[in-house]
């Protein structure tokens, strides 16, 4: 069991599953099924239906000078198939992308005191490839890290990158294994986190996030 301080901050390799390399920056890659967990096909809702509903208010308050009441009698069964059809839509949608993707979501972390990386792997990499590759990160010469990283992200696809001076919001989700750091409304940065090690990711994102707002205040008065 990995002992770690009031700070979140451990020895050189907090875990098997997570690294850490001299300048302090913590890596660990997270696989699951996409058939299993539903948290992206959740979130793809959520935005789409948020999306649909400032849409659908913006329309009833142009209306409103007609009557309320004629407003949202004629607009919301509209509203309604429209929400309908993007829930079918976007559940095919999902599932032709978990079919392409082999069935899992493999994506790396990358997190230190300013923030917190997330990005997706290509699925030719497998879990255990990229561990090789963040033990060698971890504890290669300086003359080997940039190689070495330019090879494990060579043909990643996209990163979500939050500052933890700018996050709204934390929620964690302990039976998904993931911890959503929000930015915004629509910007989530879903950071997934084996059980053993969800505390101490969680704990690191809140201590850090409360460090980094609290000395951007202080310079702002």
């Amino acid at each position: 069991m990995p002992v770690y301080n009031q700070d979140g901050v451990g020895t050189s390799q907090p875990s098997p599953n997570i690294t850490r390399d001299a300048d302090g920056v913590l890596r660990w890659v997270y696989e699951f099924s996409l058939y299993r967990n539903p948290t992206i096909l959740i979130l793809v809702w959520r935005i789409f239906f948020f999306i649909f509903l400032g849409m659908y208010l913006f329309l009833v308050l142009l209306e409103i000078g007609d009557g309320f009441g004629e407003a949202l009698a004629g607009l919301t069964p509209v509203f309604l198939g429209l929400i309908g059809g993007m829930f079918v839509l976007s559940t095919i949608s999902y599932y032709l992308y978990a079919m392409v993707m082999g069935g899992k979501y493999c994506v790396l972390f990358e997190m230190d005191e300013k923030g917190v990386k997330h990005t997706q792997m290509p699925r030719q990499f497998k879990k255990a490839q990229i561990l090789g590759h963040l033990l060698l990160l971890a504890g290669a010469a300086t003359g080997n890290v940039g190689a070495a990283g330019q090879g494990l992200l060579v043909g990643s696809k996209q990163s979500t990158y939050s500052k933890f001076k700018q996050v709204k919001a934390i929620k964690p989700d302990r039976k998904h294994q993931v911890i959503k750091v929000n930015s915004s409304d629509l910007v989530h940065n879903q950071v997934y986190a084996e059980a053993a090690d969800f505390d101490f990711v969680l704990k690191y994102i809140e201590t850090h996030v409360a460090a980094a707002q609290s000395k951007s205040k202080s310079r702002s008065q």
